[in-house]
């Protein structure tokens, strides 16, 4: 079959299976490797030492696949709004938790999808051993979506769609067919400065499409163990786990979630009662959160948060009213 015609039965394939974007990126061009070699030895990447222990695996593809050819990224959207519409002001104080966690943990939820793309993308193109990815492998995922056309990397780092914006999960099938790739997508940030503006740390590093992790807020209340330093507990305000500031503030985004569209998940209150987190044991911890990214900074961590979050509430640096 001829990669063009492929190519076209990959992507109905995948939209069959839900998901909203596909695109096709041939091996990575050498530029984009070394940008995250160099990102990763200037430190930006703080205490995510197992980025550098991926560094050799990220710039070449046959070292998680031999004799790669393509790589198949798919996008597929957050759960938008219930139609009960959202939920009403807390009566006590809570935290905030970013939109990708308000439903199961996607990786469960997206990964049995690509297998299945990978086993049919092997079925039809007569290749064996095709792998899927979410998240957790060593390739440079973003950079694979934006040659494979599936958006372009916004000055916030994240990859923006026109229609979908940046709400969005990805996930790859590296795939040793010959498919035909996509041209990339234009850049429409324009002169735009509102992520840049809006980041309570100065964490979006201006001109480079990338962040520098420690400064960033997610990094901290997400990834790293034990004490966040002081200088970081006031730009946390309420927020519980994540901080969505740089995408909630970017035009593109400014409908993709009004339209209720459906995602992965079962979307959930953006809100967590901090007494609910205060009080929570480790056992209760590990059955409720099992298959939500809530657990990804254990018990420990969520705990330390809510301290941080609750002492903002106290001293006034949020935005938090009571309900009236």
């Amino acid at each position: 079959m001829k990669p063009e015609l492929l190519s076209a039965a990959v992507k109905a394939e995948a939209a069959r299976l839900g998901f909203a974007i596909t695109g096709i990126s041939a091996p990575l061009k050498s530029g984009r490797s070394d940008f995250f070699d160099w990102w990763v030895d200037q430190g930006f990447g703080a205490g995510m030492f197992f980025l550098k222990r991926q560094k050799a695996r990220r710039r070449d593809l046959n070292s998680i696949l031999a004799g790669a050819k393509s790589v198949v990224v798919c996008a597929i959207r957050f759960p938008g709004p219930g139609p009960e519409g959202p939920p009403p002001p807390p009566t006590e104080p809570t935290g905030k938790v970013a939109r990708y966690v308000q439903a199961e943990d996607y990786h469960h939820e997206i990964l049995p999808k690509l297998e299945a793309l990978g086993r049919f993308i092997d079925q039809l193109a007569g290749t064996s051993e095709s792998k899927a990815y979410v998240d957790t492998g060593a390739i440079n995922e973003r950079a694979y979506a934006a040659q494979g056309g599936v958006g372009w990397v916004g000055k916030n780092a994240m990859l923006i769609h026109p229609e979908e914006g940046s709400w969005l999960w990805l996930g790859e099938v590296v795939t040793r067919a010959e498919l035909d790739p996509d041209r990339p997508m234009a850049d429409h940030c324009g002169k735009c400065r509102r992520c840049l503006d809006a980041c309570p740390t100065g964490a979006i590093l201006e001109d480079l499409r990338a962040i520098d992790s420690r400064k960033c807020l997610s990094y901290w209340n997400i990834e790293h163990r034990g004490p966040i330093p002081k200088e970081f507990h006031k730009p946390m305000g309420e927020w519980l786990l994540g901080c969505d500031i740089c995408q909630e503030v970017c035009p593109w985004n400014s409908h993709s979630l009004k339209k209720g569209r459906a995602g992965v998940g079962a979307p959930a209150p953006g809100r967590v009662t901090l007494r609910y987190i205060e009080e929570l044991q480790d056992e209760s911890f590990k059955a409720e959160f099992r298959n939500s990214a809530m657990s990804r900074p254990k018990l420990s961590g969520l705990k330390r948060n809510a301290e941080i979050v609750r002492g903002n509430l106290a001293d006034g640096a949020s935005d938090f009213k009571q309900n009236e």
